[in-house]
């Protein structure tokens, strides 16, 4: 746990905790990125009132279920439901880019050097000076939670009030049909560019500093 720097914003105030929560963004990121936007697509359609909590519990009460297990399972549906309203959200610039990025280049081959070269640089950042990525990883996963937010209230505007609300089995499969294309046209070719960058930034810093052992963090300097 790391040590407390009183007034400095150490890990025991509250700065510090919201850097430390920061540094561990991946958590936020599920929390915010996620739960919260599947919750809220949720809401609509119990605000529409085409399905209730009743209904929920007419279907679980065959089974017993122990509250906290119902919770967890809420919790579960959440975290599901985010998941889909996240790719939808960024689906359009996995796939085709951002033609409004504010970064221009002279071409579509240069742009995407220029981000692979972005990407690893990060990685070296994140490994040698992690503090230096404190905001960017907190208007991470805001970004995040405003695009999934988005898609889940419009989505749950187009399912629970413009057409006719399907049964969970079809939407399921029209969710499964939606994230299979998500995983082949688009989070499969993001992965081999993020193995790509990961061992770019990695031989960078291998070449700074050849001496660091494999697998070692470099000492952090005040």
């Amino acid at each position: 746990m790391a040590k407390s720097n009183g007034g400095d914003g150490g890990a025991d105030s509250w700065p510090g905790l919201l850097s430390e929560l920061a540094k561990n963004f991946l958590i936020l990121r599920d929390i915010f990125g996620y739960a919260l936007p599947g919750a809220v697509f949720l809401s609509i359609g119990v605000l529409s009132r085409r399905f209730s909590l009743s209904d929920v519990e007419y279907f679980l009460r065959p089974y017993q279920v122990p509250a906290w297990l119902a919770l967890i399972l809420a919790l579960g549906a959440c975290y599901t439901i985010g998941h889909l309203m996240s790719q939808i959200a960024f689906f359009p610039k996995n796939k085709w880019g951002v033609p409004w990025s504010r970064k221009k280049t002279a071409s579509k081959a240069a742009g995407e050097a220029d981000h692979k070269q972005d990407d690893s640089e990060l990685f070296v950042l994140r490994e040698d000076h992690p503090v230096l990525l404190t905001e960017y990883d907190r208007q991470s996963v805001m970004t995040q939670l405003r695009g999934s937010t988005g898609a889940a209230m419009l989505v749950g505007f187009l399912v629970f009030y413009v057409f006719s609300t399907p049964s969970i089995g079809v939407m399921a499969g029209f969710s499964g049909v939606f994230l299979l294309l998500v995983f082949w046209f688009s989070a499969l070719p993001h992965m081999d560019d993020l193995k790509a960058n990961t061992l770019q930034a990695g031989r960078a810093a291998r070449t700074e500093d050849p001496d660091r052992p494999a697998g070692v963090a470099a000492e952090r300097k005040d």
